[in-house]
């Protein structure tokens, strides 16, 4: 139960940046395909929420795996500067995770 409630913010994640890249093109033509986007992206989110035991759990699920997939995007998309604080902050956001899945009921 508990992993299609990560799934679902996995998913969510990886459509909102989809979207954030998709805006960095031209906003006026970029906005037609980026609209059906952020609305799927809030509805993955929205289900998630509504569905999970615990609201704060998937709340910081979401968030954390949202700022680990942005890095790793910047990272291979935009080559942008990596370092070892970055690699510790991923870090400690991937390790809360599992501790809030494993304290979940």
């Amino acid at each position: 139960m508990v992993a299609m409630f990560i799934l679902t913010a996995l998913f969510g994640s990886i459509v909102q940046i989809l979207t954030i890249f998709l805006l960095r093109e031209n906003i006026i033509k970029s906005i037609f395909w980026a609209t059906p986007l952020i609305l799927l992206h809030q509805y993955l989110f929205l289900f998630g929420y509504s569905k999970a035991p615990k609201f704060i759990v998937i709340w910081f699920i979401t968030a954390g795996l949202t700022n680990g997939l942005a890095f790793v995007a910047g990272y291979w998309i935009w080559k942008e500067n990596v370092s070892w604080i970055n690699l510790f902050g991923i870090f400690c956001i991937m390790t809360g995770i599992s501790l809030l899945k494993v304290s979940l009921p």
